[in-house]
C-alpha cells in the first residue's frame, strides 16, 4: 500500500506542472481611449455676399416747389453687395463686428416730396448702401441667432427737369451723402464646414438734412429738409476662415 501511495504520488508531482503549463494566461483587454466629441466654434473671420431688397422712405418738401408742403413718399429696388466680419465666441455667445457695402436700385421717380410739379421729370434714389455694426449672438451648435446695431451710410442722388424745351428749359441736381443708425437682427446656419447661409432683416433711420439742389436754366430751387429711412431684407452666403 505504501508503495503504490508513493508511486501515485510521484505520478502526481510530475503531472502538476505539465497541466499549469497548459493553462494558457488570457490577453489583457485595451480599451480604446474615449475621445470626447468636438466642440463646433463660430470664433473666426469671414467673408462673404449678399443681395435682396431695400425699401426707402423720404419725407420733406420739394426743393423745386416753393407751394409744396410737408409729404412723405416710399421706393423700393434691389440690393447686391458683400460683407466682412469676425466673430469669437463665449460658451454659447457669440459677439462679433461686420462691415457691409451695396449697390443700390431704389428709385422714386414721381410724385411725394420731390414731384417737381405738372410736367416735372424726377428721378430720387439711394445708389448705395453700407453699414458698420456690431453683432451678439446665441449659439445652437451649427445655427447662430443675432441681433446688430450699428452705423449705417447711403446716398440720395436728386434729378429732376421741368420737362420745358428752349429759354423755359431747366433742371436740377445733387448728390446728399447720409450717415445714420442701424438695428437689424437674422439666423445663419453652417451647412458644411467653412461655408453657411443666412437670412437678415435692417432698419436704418438717417435723420433729417438739408438738400440744396444745383440748378440750371429755368428752375429755381430752395434748400429743402428731408427725412430719409432705409429697410432691407436680404439673403447671403459666407466662408468662414
Amino acid at each position: 500500500m505504501s508503495k503504490k501511495l508513493i508511486f501515485t504520488a510521484a505520478l502526481l508531482s510530475l503531472a502538476t506542472p505539465a497541466f499549469a503549463a497548459d493553462i494558457i494566461e488570457p490577453a489583457p483587454v485595451v480599451k480604446a481611449p474615449i475621445v470626447p466629441a468636438q466642440i463646433f466654434s463660430w470664433t473666426g473671420f469671414y467673408i462673404g455676399a449678399h443681395g435682396g431688397g431695400a425699401w426707402s422712405k423720404w419725407t420733406g418738401i420739394d426743393p423745386t416747389d416753393p407751394t409744396a408742403t410737408w409729404s412723405s413718399a416710399t421706393a423700393s429696388g434691389g440690393i447686391v453687395g458683400g460683407q466682412i466680419g469676425g466673430n469669437y465666441q463665449i460658451s454659447n455667445f457669440v459677439i462679433g463686428l461686420e462691415g457691409t457695402g451695396a449697390w443700390s436700385s431704389v428709385t422714386l421717380n414721381a410724385g411725394g416730396p420731390f414731384g417737381g410739379g405738372a410736367g416735372f421729370n424726377l428721378s430720387l434714389k439711394n445708389d448705395y448702401i453700407a453699414t458698420v455694426a456690431g453683432r451678439f449672438g446665441v449659439a445652437f451648435d451649427r445655427v447662430l441667432l443675432y441681433a446688430k446695431g450699428g452705423a449705417a451710410f447711403t446716398r440720395d442722388k436728386y434729378s429732376v427737369n421741368n420737362g420745358l424745351a428752349g429759354p423755359l428749359a431747366g433742371s436740377a441736381s445733387g448728390s446728399f451723402n447720409r450717415t445714420g443708425w442701424l438695428a437689424g437682427g437674422g439666423i445663419e446656419w453652417m451647412f458644411v464646414p467653412n461655408w453657411s447661409v443666412r437670412a437678415e432683416y435692417n432698419y436704418m433711420g438717417f435723420g433729417t438734412i438739408t438738400e440744396q439742389p444745383v440748378t440750371t436754366g429755368n428752375l429755381v430751387a430752395t434748400p429743402a429738409n428731408v427725412k430719409l429711412n432705409i429697410q432691407t431684407g436680404t439673403v447671403g452666403v459666407n466662408y468662414h476662415f
